[in-house]
């Protein structure tokens, strides 16, 4: 049965390969507060949407009378016209080929979601990189939301996104409620790029032990224990390091097949990805806060409620 361990993670993103779906016309938005600098390209056909005390610098931009990016969605799936709608981080390269995609992917009656592939910049970008490839294994073994690229109708976004304002994680409480509403969560491979998160051993490792964190803390039970096994799972490669081989190939492999960028550094970093990966897992049970966009957010905590937003359309 060791060979069944060693090509797990191959195993596991087999789940993921589907032929992709036909396109549906969609509205697409962007939440974004500052300057991210894929926004100069994605804001040519998109919505940005930004607080009302952030300034709008984009041609397609409106204010909205929330505070934050949950809260921001929420108003989105509210008061959006189309009968389709995709919604994106600010710091993800995308076209509107991805979202009518993604949007056609959802189906009539559920979401569809992808995940980003992170270009690194030097060795430690490429930590960052390998490490969040380590999503696409999750997504096979446990189908979550991934709030950087969502779409669905309007309607079930809305039901699913239904108090989101006041979550912490808008991808935890997206997949705990899909879960709950019985919303089939869709998954498709899209050319998803983002600039590195961090590029420093300290920055990078806060940043991947942030995201599951967050996932440990503010996950649904599936979740929990899914990161539990994820983290013995992740014990047993030092037993068979060839594991972990196949899993840096099978991302440098993916993202070839993607267009993605890729060079070589890719392989090494997988050894310090790796690492870092099993102690953020660990760790985020026992983390009770974490730095998030310049401010400490406490997990255990709930945000005070927020007055609801004015129903009106936007484009």
């Amino acid at each position: 049965m060791d060979w069944l361990l060693i090509i797990a993670p191959l195993l596991a993103e087999i789940r993921n390969v589907k032929k992709l779906a036909g396109r549906s016309h969609t509205c697409v938005y962007i939440p974004a507060r500052g300057r991210e600098q894929p926004l100069s390209h994605t804001s040519r056909y998109a919505v940005v949407v930004r607080d009302a005390d952030d300034e709008c610098a984009e041609d397609n931009c409106i204010k909205v009378p929330t505070t934050g990016k949950s809260a921001a969605v929420e108003y989105i799936v509210n008061n959006a016209n189309c009968e389709y709608v995709a919604i994106f981080d600010s710091d993800v390269y995308f076209t509107p080929t991805d979202a009518e995609r993604l949007a056609a992917a959802a189906g009539r009656d559920g979401v569809a979601t992808s995940y980003r592939l992170v270009v690194g910049r030097g060795f430690w970008g490429w930590v960052a990189a390998v490490a969040s490839d380590f999503g696409f294994v999750i997504m096979a073994l446990h189908r979550f939301v991934w709030g950087g690229a969502v779409a669905g109708r309007k309607e079930t976004l809305a039901r699913m996104m239904r108090g989101v304002s006041n979550a912490v994680s808008d991808d935890m409480y997206a997949t705990a409620r899909a879960k709950t509403l019985g919303v089939p969560i869709r998954f498709i491979y899209l050319r998803l790029i983002s600039p590195p998160p961090a590029d420093s051993p300290r920055t990078v490792f806060k940043w991947i032990q942030r995201q599951y964190a967050m996932a440990a803390r503010l996950g649904p039970p599936a979740v929990k224990v899914g990161l539990a096994a994820l983290a013995i799972w992740l014990a047993t490669w030092a037993l068979y390091p060839h594991t972990l081989l196949i899993y840096a190939v099978a991302g440098y492999i993916r993202r070839k097949a993607l267009g993605v960028p890729a060079t070589l550094l890719y392989i090494p970093a997988a050894a310090v990805a790796y690492v870092y990966t099993l102690a953020a897992v660990v760790l985020g049970f026992l983390t009770r806060e974490v730095e998030w966009r310049g401010r400490v957010v406490k997990l255990n905590a709930t945000p005070p409620g927020k007055a609801p937003a004015r129903r009106e359309a936007i484009p």
